[in-house]
């Protein structure tokens, strides 16, 4: 794991570095822009590089959490935060997608938050795609360098005891065939992250990750309701009865199932009303080429 223990400083380097906030800022959207902009596989893999070797210099450079304000509040991408206090946690990832449809991520997650003198120090790791792992296997838990990748757009904190569990909504665009929605639990022990564990209810028996896989044209629901404390997913179906089991050919049923938050774990619960299923700009991935394909994230 990669992270970094901050120390103390005096007032005046943090203003130095508030002075060139306007230049990281400048810096960071430039690296966005050549992701966007590349054209082949080859200028893909040398713009993300360089947007992660931006990220971790970034992070180096960070003299306290508050240096970190102009990263996060200018992110594009995957930007999530939940918690406060030491129990806070930042997630910030993103994607490129290959001329084959297939996907790279980058992401980062910043936790450890706490306040020394008139500053707030933080620790990170970074999260390094795994193209050999299976996104789909939700029995699996994962460690920080074989994570199996996604966009995070919504991340939900609870406690079983006095323990945080972070629950991470995400995008994953997959391939040319299917696109996936995921509900990844993660927890942070003695500085180490860990993603995938049992914490969701099903009537299988507990899972460490939750996978929504349906056609790469269609849109489904994965989102988080607050006011009922329930994960709200679409219940997905093949086009056709003869298609069972070929998820390319799966949609939205415009039925709706739930995991609702009950004695420390996500207990799955069939045939749940939703009232406004109305799309969030939360949902939306950073690096979808939907101007050239329909396959969106909402």
């Amino acid at each position: 794991m990669r992270y970094i223990n901050m120390k103390r400083f005096t007032l005046r380097i943090a203003f130095f570095t508030a002075l060139l906030t306007p230049l990281f800022t400048t810096a960071q959207t430039e690296q966005f822009s050549s992701l966007q902009k590349a054209k082949t596989d080859s200028e893909r893999e040398i713009a993300h590089q360089a947007l992660n070797k931006y990220v971790v210099q970034s992070l180096n450079n960070a003299l306290t959490a508050e240096d970190l304000e102009p990263l996060i509040s200018n992110w594009p991408a995957g930007n999530i935060t939940a918690g406060e206090g030491n129990e806070k946690v930042v997630v910030l990832s993103w994607n490129s997608e290959r001329s084959d449809r297939t996907q790279d991520y980058g992401g980062f997650v910043l936790f450890g938050f706490e306040r020394d003198g008139d500053f707030t120090t933080f620790k990170w790791t970074e999260l390094i795609h795994s193209r050999n792992e299976d996104p789909t296997n939700v029995t699996r838990s994962y460690r920080v360098d074989d994570w199996p990748g996604a966009i995070y757009y919504e991340i939900i904190l609870t406690h079983v005891k006095k323990k945080p569990v972070y629950t991470m909504l995400g995008w994953d665009g997959a391939d040319g065939q299917v696109t996936r929605k995921v509900i990844e639990t993660m927890i942070v022990t003695n500085d180490r992250i860990r993603l995938g564990v049992p914490y969701l209810k099903t009537d299988e028996g507990l899972q460490k990750r939750h996978i929504l896989e349906y056609g790469d044209a269609l849109q489904a629901t994965l989102k988080y309701e607050a006011e009922n404390e329930r994960i709200v997913i679409d219940r997905l179906a093949p086009s056709d009865p003869s298609l069972e089991g070929a998820t390319a050919f799966y949609g939205p049923t415009m039925e709706y199932d739930a995991f609702l938050w009950d004695g420390g774990k996500w207990v799955f619960s069939k045939d749940v009303i939703v009232t406004n299923n109305k799309s969030s700009r939360r949902n939306r991935v950073y690096n979808d080429p939907k101007s050239n394909r329909s396959k969106k994230s909402n």
